[in-house]
């Protein structure tokens, strides 16, 4: 089971998840703390530790060529 996480500049771009993944119903949850600054302030909540946050589920993108071939190249020697 497989999921590929794209991150540019801090920012999450993108899920994917491995057929594995999908078929068990996986969910992707973000939890974001720069709060500071956010366009919906009304969806700050508080984490078990007492910290804003911003939590949301992310749609993963499934059947993806270009994420099998990332998951390949973490494998060792991968490429």
């Amino acid at each position: 089971m497989k999921v590929l996480i794209t991150v540019d500049g801090g920012l999450i771009q993108a899920t994917y998840l491995d057929a594995e993944a999908e078929a068990a119903g996986l969910q992707v949850v973000i939890a974001d703390f720069d709060v500071e600054g956010t366009n919906t302030p009304e969806d700050i909540v508080e984490d078990p530790n007492g910290d804003d946050v911003l939590v949301y589920k992310e749609s993963s993108i499934t059947g993806s060529d270009y994420a099998e071939k990332m998951f390949a190249l973490a494998e060792p020697g991968g490429a």
